[in-house]
């Protein structure tokens, strides 16, 4: 049995020398964490983040669903419009097709007869229904080879003065004028009067008329046929305290999307103020920057 368990010098030395090592790695393992502080990774800003960006998805969902309605015409409005309006796209498919087999609504509540449009939507839109008919006062048609009257020489400045003159359009302030006002516009219709309007509130004002070629969905014809008629006042301009707007409220104008608006309020900590757009050069582009000066102010 000794011949069995026994051990020589040589092996007990190799035991002893493999104890050791052992027991090295075993103390290292446990003083390495005194010694070497495991760090601790803080998530909060990241997490704020998230939830800021969570927050901003939430909102631009909320504003594809909703419904931006304007005053129109529902026996000529097209499918694109309704769209526009957030009238969704099978409804509004069946709207264009009723009209173009010759349907015809009569009055405003016709509109819940539409084939997919629910009477919540249809409810909402019937205050906005305008039922535009033709107005113009008809003349009388004067039939030939009829032997002409001694009165029909009195009669003949009657039929003149039924043709009613030329309405003139007045000039509007595109920081002033509601959708009505802009519907009075050539060019302008109830859509585009809505988006004109929805788009001077996302910017904070217009400081000049050709902002207007930026409307979606306002086409060259329509801007020359308005544009003799329109006027800007900057002074109705709503500009935005950069050194206090929140990540929000930059990433919301048109002009600035939600990564530089990201980099501009890192900038904003990290300085503690911005005083000039020299400060922002590395976000913004040059071109981008002459857009924004009527937009931005500097306050302390």
């Amino acid at each position: 049995m000794r011949t069995y368990f026994s051990f020589s010098k040589r092996e007990k030395n190799g035991l002893l020398v493999l104890l050791t090592i052992l027991l090295v790695i075993i103390g290292i393992n446990l003083m390495l964490p005194i010694i070497i502080p495991t760090p601790k990774y803080d998530f909060s800003e990241w997490e704020e983040q998230v939830a800021t960006y969570q927050k901003h998805l939430d909102s631009l969902s909320r504003e594809k669903n909703r419904l931006h309605l304007v005053p129109f015409n529902p026996n000529k409005v097209t499918r694109d419009e309704l769209m526009a309006m957030g009238i969704p796209e099978k409804p509004a498919s069946n709207w264009a097709n009723y009209l173009r087999k010759g349907g015809h609504f009569r009055k405003p509540e016709d509109v819940g007869k539409i084939y997919g449009l629910s009477d919540s939507i249809s409810e909402k839109l019937v205050p906005f229904v305008r039922m535009v008919e033709d107005t113009m006062p008809r003349v009388k048609r004067i039939v030939k080879n009829r032997p002409l009257r001694k009165s029909s020489a009195v009669k003949k400045p009657r039929l003149q003065a039924a043709v009613p003159d030329k309405i003139a359009i007045p000039v509007v302030d595109l920081n002033r004028a509601d959708s009505v006002d802009l519907e009075k516009l050539p060019g302008i219709g109830p859509v585009l009067a809505g988006r004109i309007v929805k788009y001077r509130r996302l910017l904070g004002g217009y400081y000049s008329v050709g902002q207007l070629k930026e409307v979606y969905g306002l086409r060259g014809e329509h801007y020359n046929k308005a544009l003799p008629y329109l006027k800007v006042a900057k002074d109705s301009l709503h500009p935005i305290q950069i050194n206090f707007a929140s990540l929000g409220d930059l990433a919301r104008h048109p002009y600035i999307n939600y990564r530089e608006a990201k980099a501009v309020v890192n900038k904003r900590e990290k300085l503690g103020k911005i005083e000039s757009f020299d400060v922002l050069e590395d976000i913004f582009l040059p071109e981008k920057v002459e857009k924004l000066h009527p937009y931005i102010i500097f306050a302390p």
